[in-house]
């Protein structure tokens, strides 16, 4: 009887751990929505500066959902992957210029994923900063939320919670686009 408990340890214990992985998020893919409002600023063309993180309570590195964790699959926190997703979108649009003399930076403040039970969400809060010529055109905090149908089964809930990661990004990148104050400070 030892024996056989000390078996189902050995196999179990690791068995147990694996459960808890590193998820890593889908590559962005750009929204079409997204750019087309880029596309509509007329003679917009800007680059992409310093996207960082603060770290801290709602916006920890990895990101946590329950068991396991998600990291970003671009640089080293999720500041990283909405400057890829925002130098995607604006080079699908036409208006990506490594030459401009207006700089868009970002910090991620809030990055937060709760994977639910019945309903999932994401929140994303981020203050963006326009700069051209050395003078900020453009300061302001954006938040977006999104929500999803979950799982109490971990094995669906969590998959879901990274796959819909993407779209709380494309939703914040959307606002920011929609902002007339935006569009006229990379104008």
């Amino acid at each position: 009887m030892a024996v056989r408990l000390a078996r189902l340890l050995l196999i179990g214990a690791p068995a147990a751990l694996l459960g808890a992985c590193a998820l890593v998020a889908p590559q962005y893919s750009p929204d079409v929505d997204n750019i087309e409002t880029l596309k509509s600023v007329a003679n917009a063309k800007a680059h992409v500066g310093a996207f960082d993180s603060t770290p801290g309570p709602g916006n920890y590195y990895p990101v946590p959902l329950r068991a396991n964790v998600l990291r970003s699959p671009v640089g080293h926190s999720f500041g990283d992957y909405l400057a890829d997703a925002m130098t995607k979108e604006l080079k699908m649009a036409g208006k990506l210029s490594p030459q401009s003399d207006v700089e868009i930076k970002a910090t991620l403040i809030k990055n937060d994923i709760d994977v639910g039970i019945a309903t999932g969400g994401a929140t994303l809060t981020a203050r963006f900063i326009v700069v051209r010529g050395g003078q900020t055109r453009f300061d302001k905090v954006v938040t977006a939320q999104t929500q999803w149908d979950s799982a109490f089964a971990a094995m669906i809930a969590v998959p879901k919670a990274r796959e819909e990661y993407p779209a709380a990004v494309q939703k914040l990148l959307g606002q920011l686009y929609a902002d007339p104050a935006f569009r006229q400070a990379i104008e």
